[in-house]
């Protein structure tokens, strides 16, 4: 078992006990313990801790604010520390309302030996890494499947406009041949010199533009796109589509 040393908040009122605890988990279990005496000091010390506590043992009755009290605070403020509640015998209506509010576990507190509560803090550790792997792992899965649909959308919008650029540069190309044939018949021999270099860089231009375009939609194509630009992608279709139907209903 990995027996990396964890940091503790150890939350009651009692300081014989609290003192005996934490210097045999410190001692005997290599885990750092830090030690609040009242609900009021433990929440302090979770706000005061930047990089957070592996785990915070709750002990449930204390005056003012109770180890429930704490446990819906951290709630409020989504604190997602792991947590188990040390309970007094016939407190188990105490216990479950603690798992309710997302405590890991409950001890009773003269069940609370050193050994029993190492195991405790090391099961409710490992048991808050495998519930935070899991969702890690179900979010990336669900990444996955909505970027998926981002990219099919992509895709057919990319399969849309593809054949319209093909049919505007084939329109292009033969607008210049008819144009260029008609300006030949009414203009004399010097200046149709001029015209056939003029004609001849805007085809060169022209077949340089389609094939830039083709490379970037093939680009495209292979792009992964994400789902939170799938918004976009629906608006720039409709605003494709709204063109395209404008442009063939008013044709130039």
């Amino acid at each position: 078992m990995d027996r990396t040393r964890l940091n503790i908040l150890l939350v009651d009122d009692e300081e014989s006990f609290v003192k005996v605890v934490a210097l045999g988990l410190q001692d005997e279990y290599e885990f750092d313990i830090a030690i609040a005496y009242s609900g009021d000091e433990a929440i302090k010390a979770i706000e005061a801790n930047k990089n957070g506590f592996d785990v915070v043992v709750l002990d449930y009755r204390m005056p003012g604010m109770t180890g429930l009290d704490v446990l819906r605070w951290m709630n409020v403020h989504r604190i997602e520390t792991p947590s188990f509640m040390l309970t007094g015998a016939g407190s188990e209506s105490v216990a479950v309302e603690a798992m309710k509010l997302g405590a890991y576990d409950y001890c009773r507190k003269e069940d609370a030996d050193l050994s029993h509560l190492a195991n405790l803090i090391r099961a409710t550790h490992e048991r808050h890494m495998f519930r935070v792997t899991d969702a890690l792992e179900q979010e990336r899965t669900k990444e996955i499947v909505l970027n998926k649909e981002a990219t099919d959308k992509a895709h057919e919008v990319i399969n849309l406009i593809a054949p319209a650029l093909n049919s505007a540069f084939a329109n292009i190309a033969a607008e210049l041949e008819i144009r260029q044939g008609e300006l030949y018949a009414t203009i004399p021999e010097d200046v149709q010199v001029q015209l056939k270099q003029l004609f001849g860089g805007l085809q060169q231009e022209l077949h340089r533009i389609e094939h830039a375009v083709r490379g970037l939609l093939a680009l495209s194509g292979l792009l992964y796109a994400r789902h939170p630009e799938a918004t976009e992608i629906d608006r720039l279709r409709k605003e494709f589509e709204e063109r395209s139907q404008q442009r063939a209903g008013h044709p130039s």
